[in-house]
């Protein structure tokens, strides 16, 4: 112990204590002392990375975890059209009312793209659906206002006989045009049928009897007028064409 006692300085004493204080692990180490990839998941505490931490570009799609960006996180078009893969919006991730017409590319909704009954009378533009957004055939009697198909709307010679309701000949009763004289006569459609044209029938065949005048007068009647230059009483009859109205479902 004499010997030992002689050989105790300060310094040896201190160090000493230095490395029991290191082996114990009461110590503070400089960051230019931490070897390579020395310092792992374990070392770190809770929330000790900080943004000011983060080395711009360093948080990769890979260092994100599933739905962890949420809408607060994202800020105001941050979002653009090559940040998005195919496919990648489903309808599941679209709020209420967000895509707007300027958020639509030129074409981009599809047929395949709209739920049946998704586009409601609100939702088209005036004068929006043209002659060339019309499938065949979309246009059906239910679809058609009354009164919306005018003359100018039919195609020539587009009306047939198919198409009409059944069409009668009515004629009227035998008329007497006296020697040299003028003779009139009119007649009219049956109740619920809509007169299309008339004129004269000359059972006779008498030369003499000639038409000289023959034309509607109202909506339902025909007038006929007809000069006899022969020496005889002729007789003659009005005749009118009419259409049987059908009710349209």
């Amino acid at each position: 112990m004499k010997h030992l006692s002689k050989r105790l300085t300060y310094a040896n004493v201190m160090s000493t204590i230095a490395v029991f204080l290191v082996l114990g692990g009461a110590t503070a180490v400089a960051a230019t002392q931490l070897a390579k990839n020395s310092v792992g998941t374990k070392q770190l505490k809770n929330n000790a990375v900080i943004t000011a931490k983060l080395k711009n570009g360093a948080v990769t799609a890979a260092k994100l975890g599933n739905g962890s960006v949420s809408s607060a996180k994202l800020s105001a078009g941050s979002v653009i059209t090559e940040k998005l893969p195919n496919g990648a919006v489903t309808a599941a991730k679209l709020a209420d009312a967000s895509v707007s017409a300027a958020k639509l590319g030129s074409s981009s909704v599809t047929a395949g793209k709209i739920d049946a009954g998704a586009v409601t009378t609100d939702k088209i533009l005036n004068s929006a659906v043209g002659t060339e957004k019309l499938a065949g055939e979309a246009v059906i009697t239910g679809k058609l206002a009354n009164g919306a198909v005018t003359s100018g709307k039919l195609g020539e010679g587009s009306v047939r006989a198919s198409n009409l309701g059944v069409v009668t000949i009515t004629t009227g009763p035998f008329e007497n045009a006296g020697s040299g004289a003028t003779g009139e006569a009119n007649l009219s459609c049956p109740a619920g049928t809509r007169m299309l044209s008339g004129g004269m029938l000359n059972p006779s065949n008498t030369k003499e009897l000639v038409l000289i005048a023959s034309y509607p007068k109202g909506a339902n009647q025909w007038h006929v007028a007809v000069y006899n230059s022969a020496g005889f009483v002729a007789s003659y009859q009005v005749v009118v064409s009419c259409l049987q109205q059908v009710a349209l479902p």
